[in-house]
């Protein structure tokens, strides 16, 4: 029999309702090391960039005689650069080929010094080389040789000259012509049996190296004649050595050793010129004469090839695409085919070079296809069976096919004929989109180092110089790069950067998006390229970016991320940019109704305006003109945001740096940071560990500014009175400042916190620095750091969002469908006739369990103990793998604990006495966040417990208890204390308090509960409670009236599910009352009460069911006070705290001698 399995459909798992619950804390601050480097290696540009400034042409063709050694075919090539010699006398012909030879290379390097040698003798090549040594300085040359008048090279190493008269063939040593031509330089030997050449060059090479490494030695031991002797001080001048080694010179060579070049004669004598100087003319010839392929159209010749309008410079004509083409493939097979630092030298160093070893790649498929094999120093693997051919050939096909058409339009006069472009870069850029579909998801750092590079990467570059296909790879450009630093540094070394810095003078608003994104991951990467953007102007395109209001506030963020990085540690950025300070101010001043819009072009313009006055003077006396730390410290008070709000901080701080001493400042200055230290220290309560730690570091900038006298001096003049008063203003506030760093220092529940603090007071010379803004711009080099729509472009960035590095959809899902079955099936009042029944009733641990807590959906409950630790145990009391938390709260005491993201990754809510409360991952254990909740005081609170699910009422009443109430829907946290008549309202999701609810009692909150619809009650010291509207952001509602005071008993409160909103209350002496929230009237339960205290006691939410511990037993009753029934036994008289699960039949009782039990509901205990 077949077992049969049912899928739920994701589009019902979508439907789940923990889709909609929001999660609390999963910023990246709270997830992410913030301690990252300042900036990461990447070694991209050339260390010697270099230019070939010198060509020497040698062409040893001796027109109409043949070399003795070679038996040419009948007949036989002839063409020399396309020219026949034999069409003009011997002489013209040689000068009509060298000057074609030379105005072929100019294609490729037109600024370069030429020099021709025709049919030289040994003496003219030592002159010409020489004479371009000279000239070249440290810079290549070129050597270009044409042998084919000539024997071929003989196997000791020599190539062939004439004599003076043509008599005889004189042999030339490659030794005395690297002597000559010295180094850097390139060789093209277009001869048979050029490998012979290759192979001996080598040796010579080391050879020369060896003896240049000798001269250098003997330089350095040569003692010259010291100055006071009669010697000409030019003769005391050492006398210059080539700085580079000959090895390192760059050799092409036609064919192999022992073989011979093609002399087919429908191909040009000098085939292997010709690829190299004019590859799209031989491309196309060659490709004509193949026979063994199928054609679009079999019917093109020679004559029509030759006859291909447009001119290979213009892209928009059919030769100018073709060669458009061709460089895209040459590029792509290299650096797909090459090591990265061959395909640099080759490809990237230098122009000519470049042009060369893109036409040397044609050369070995076109050479190879008449047996010879060309050959190179340094050698290359074979490209000539690349797939990109493929492409090149069907590029080919597809231009070739239109042909006919074409030259009837230009024959009838048609100046620009119509003809269907190339799909070529729009097939590479859908392939180049497919990679991206497969890879851009891969997240983890192994995936990445893992991931091949994708092929097309160099053709996205070239299509950036079209404007049809520009803004689609500037897209794709964007998607990859967004991958991460691996993307960026690949990019960079692949040569991105001269075109899109070119690109910054574009005025399309359309690429604005895509280009701000693309430099903000390239900065983010190389900070250097700062110097690239000043210069060229660039960062004016910024500039208009970030102030251009129709922009969305995505991309404006990215402009300022631009132009923070361009002021980053970079005075000539910051001069460019003081003018932008006050534009950036505006955008600061401006009002915002949603902070989720604007929180990254705020946070950015904030940072833009720290680091462009860091450490410098200039630019501080600009903010105090324009009032800029006013408005930071106005952000740093009011903003909901952290980030923004820790770079409030950050920024002032830099501004409280940027002077050595506070003598220095101007009166107005010295006033607005007095002003900002005050606002500083208001703010070391925020919320957020991130921008207490910016706070901190900021006021010890100040203490450093005006460090505190000893002595005054009292004097009688006007400028010295104020002088002194103004001392003694900045004394008042150092005092100030330093007792706030020692609250910080014995309170805060930060240990990075309490050990910044301790280090200022320690010493306060002492540098202090946090690495936030450092974090901040490694937020772009991490991969998906945006959310992007093809039709708006950029929208909204996501740099501040924490991303899980599994792809964890599906385990969301099953987790949620986990919980929907869960709260389908609740508990009812039928399933606790058997709580009788125990699942286990063990002695955990020597210290008292304080607070407990299960787990709503998973099997596991948390025990919060006098220790001041966490214990984490199964359902059937065994300890879990992680069974121990250290909470770190010394001479403290745990009063609350709760569960936060229960529906999805657990985060623990602890709160102690200290008012402190601390956010812990369940599963890795570390701390994410913690603040002092009610930071007007700074006491030790009594134990408390968490809302309606547990209570814990001690009978003396000498120790205040922390109130916690957490509502996930809401993502806030209510907070009081049973000394205090106030609630304090917290936001996790911005991480500062919304205000603060007065109570209108002097008897204290002793528990605390709120719902989805944002209506808050308190259940009071003196028996009463308070109910509040908390949907206002600016003030609350009281919405019962004050009722007469009952009896004076602790009440702990709960909402009852469904039945019209209505509080059920359980005082100390066991009295039950339901609240209407109302009219504030409270109805007390008819049932018989007790005079026993009630040690602890807890409400199920869903099976109307109560249980309270007295002296001698625990009992059960029904949400309207009758008794279910109840387990006698004296020991729960030592009941300490007790907790129902949320929705099974499940109950949790501490002890105060350390042990735990837990009742079951279910007739079947073990299948729990």
């Amino acid at each position: 029999m077949c077992d049969t399995f049912y899928v739920t459909p994701a589009s019902e798992l979508e439907k789940l309702e923990d889709w909609k619950n929001p999660l609390a804390f999963q910023t990246a601050h709270h997830h992410e090391n913030l301690n990252v480097p300042d900036s990461v290696e990447v070694e991209w540009r050339l260390r010697d960039r270099m230019k070939t400034v010198s060509v020497a042409l040698v062409m040893c063709l001796h027109i109409g005689v043949d070399p003795p050694d070679v038996t040419k075919t009948s007949p036989c090539s002839k063409l020399e650069c396309w020219i026949d010699p034999f069409s003009m006398t011997p002489r013209r012909a040689l000068e009509t080929i060298a000057a074609e030879l030379q105005r072929q290379y100019e294609r490729w390097q037109s600024k370069a010094r030429y020099k021709s040698s025709l049919d030289p003798t040994q003496e003219d090549i030592k002159k010409l080389c020489m004479t371009l040594r000279r000239n070249a300085r440290e810079e290549r040359i070129l050597f270009h040789y044409n042998g084919h008048g000539v024997p071929r090279p003989t196997a000791n190493g020599e190539i062939w000259v004439f004599n003076k008269n043509f008599t005889q063939y004189i042999p030339l040593s490659l030794y005395d012509l690297q002597k000559w031509m010295s180094s850097p330089s390139i060789y093209v030997f277009d001869c048979s049996h050029a490998g012979v050449v290759l192979n001996l060059f080598v040796k010579f090479a080391e050879q020369i190296d060896k003896e240049l490494e000798e001269a250098r030695r003997n330089l350095a031991q040569t003692s010259f004649p010291s100055s006071s002797t009669n010697v000409h001080p030019a003769a005391q001048i050492p006398p210059l050595l080539p700085t580079s080694s000959p090895i390192h010179d760059i050799l092409l060579g036609a064919c192999s050793e022992n073989e011979l070049l093609p002399m087919n004669p429908e191909l040009p004598a000098d085939l292997f010129t010709s690829c190299l100087t004019t590859p799209i003319r031989i491309a196309l010839r060659w490709y004509v004469l193949q026979k063994n392929i199928s054609r679009l159209n079999p019917n093109i010749d020679q004559e029509m090839i030759d006859k291909i309008p447009g001119t290979v410079t213009d892209r928009k004509s059919m030769l100018g695409e073709l060669n458009w083409i061709f460089t895209a493939v040459t590029d792509t097979i290299a650096w797909n085919s090459l090591p990265k630092d061959t395909f640099q030298r080759l490809f990237r160093q230098d122009l000519l070079v470049a042009s060369l070893f893109r036409n040397f790649l044609l050369a070995e498929r076109i050479m190879r296809s008449y047996g010879c094999h060309v050959c190179s120093r340094p050698t290359l693997p074979p490209m000539f069976e690349h797939r990109l051919w493929n492409a090149w050939d069907m590029a080919l096909d597809l231009c070739l096919k239109q042909l006919p058409s074409v030259l009837k339009q230009t024959e009838s006069g048609i100046r620009e004929p119509v003809y269907e472009p190339s799909s070529f870069f729009a097939d590479q850029l859908t392939a180049f989109s497919v990679w991206l579909g497969e890879n851009s998801l891969l997240t983890t750092t192994v995936e990445k180092e893992q991931l091949k590079q994708p092929e097309q990467l160099p053709i996205v570059l070239q299509v950036l110089l079209s404007q049809s296909h520009r803004q689609r790879a500037l897209d794709l450009l964007a998607r990859f790069l967004d991958i991460g630093t691996w993307a960026v540094h690949l990019a960079l070394s692949v040569g991105i950067f001269p075109y899109v810095l070119r690109l910054l003078q574009a005025t399309s608003d359309d690429l604005r998006p895509y280009l701000v994104f693309i430099w903000a991951k390239i900065l983010a990467v190389d900070r250097a390229c700062q110097i690239d953007i000043i210069r060229e102007k660039g960062h004016e395109y910024f500039i208009s970016t970030l102030t251009d209001a129709r922009s969305s506030n995505g991309v404006r963020a990215l402009a300022a991320f631009n132009l923070t990085c361009l002021v980053d540690n970079y005075t000539k950025g910051q001069d460019e940019l003081l003018p932008v300070m006050s534009r950036v101010l505006d955008i600061l001043n401006t009002p915002t109704t949603y902070f989720h819009e604007t929180s990254a072009l705020f946070l950015w313009s904030t940072l833009f305006l720290g680091q462009a006055w860091r450490l410098n003077a200039n630019a501080c006396e600009k903010a105090v003109l324009i009032r800029a730390p006013d408005t930071l410290q106005s952000l740093l008070t009011t903003h909901d945001t952290p980030e923004v709000r820790a770079a409030c901080a950050y920024a002032l701080g830099t501004y409280l740096s940027s002077s050595t001493s506070g003598n220095e400042l101007s009166e107005r200055r010295s006033e607005q940071s007095k002003e900002a230290a005050i606002a500083l220290i208001r703010c070391l309560h925020d919320g957020s560990p991130l921008v207490r730690q910016e706070v901190l570091v900021a006021l010890h900038h100040f203490l450093n500014l005006f460090p505190q006298t000893t002595t005054t001096t009292t004097t009688t003049t006007t400028t010295t009175t104020t002088t002194t008063t103004a001392t003694t203003n900045t004394s008042g506030t150092n005092i100030t400042i330093t007792e706030a760093i020692q609250t910080v220092a014995s309170s805060d529940p930060s240990y990075e916190m309490v050990q910044l603090s301790e280090k200022i007071l320690t010493n306060l010379q002492q540098p202090i620095s946090t690495t936030f803004f450092h974090w901040c711009c490694s937020r772009f080099r991490v991969s998906n750091t945006i959310t992007r729509d093809l039709g708006s472009g950029i929208t909204q960035q996501r740099g501040a969002s924490y991303i899980e590095d599994e792809n964890d959809f599906f385990a969301r899902s099953n987790r949620y469908w986990r919980n929907h079955c869960i709260r389908s099936n609740p508990s009812r009042l039928a399933d606790f006739q058997h709580m009788r029944e125990t699942i286990f009733n063990n002695r955990i641990s020597n210290a008292t369990p304080l607070v407990l807590r299960l787990h709503p959906y998973e099997n596991y409950l948390v025990v919060a103990n006098s220790s001041g630790n966490l214990n984490f145990y199964e359902f059937d009391g065994s300890p879990r793998s992680k069974s121990i938390l250290k909470v770190g709260s010394i001479g403290s005491t745990i009063n609350t604990l709760d569960f936060i993201n229960a529906h999805d990754r657990t985060l623990i809510c602890v709160g102690t006495d200290t008012s402190a409360i601390r956010i812990f991952d369940e599963s890795t254990q570390r701390l994410i966040s913690s603040w002092i909740a009610l930071y007007d005081q700074y006491t030790h609170i009594h134990s408390s417990h968490h809302h309606h699910r547990s209570i814990s009422n001690p009978t003396s009443t000498s120790q205040a208890k922390f109130v916690v109430d957490w509502n996930q829907q809401l993502c806030r946290i209510y907070t009081s204390s049973s000394n205090i008549d106030y609630i304090s309202l917290w936001d996790v999701e911005r991480e500062r308090r919304l205000y603060t609810m007065d109570t209108g009692t002097s008897g204290g909150v002793y528990c605390l509960v709120s719902d989805s619809n944002g209506y808050c009650a308190a259940g009071m010291g003196d028996g009463t409670v308070r109910c509040f509207d908390t949907r206002s952001r600016e003030n609350p509602i009281g919405i019962s009236p004050s009722p007469t005071p009952l009896n004076r008993h602790s009440s702990i409160i709960t909402l009852k599910s469904d039945i019209n909103n209505r509080l059920l209350s359980i005082s100390n002496m066991g009295q039950l009352r339901r609240w209407d929230t109302e009219t504030g009237i409270s109805a007390e339960l008819p049932v018989p009460q007790t005079s026993q205290h009630i040690s602890a006691a807890d409400i199920h939410s869903t099976g109307n069911v109560l249980s309270l511990a007295t002296a001698n037993a625990l009992q059960f009753k029904t949400c309207f006070g009758d008794l279910l029934f109840d387990i006698k036994n004296s020991k729960f008289a030592q009941t300490s705290c007790l907790s129902f699960h949320q929705y099974r039949p499940l109950l949790a009782v501490g002890f105060k001698d350390g042990s735990l039990s837990m009742f079951n509901g279910k007739t079947n205990s073990s299948t729990v």
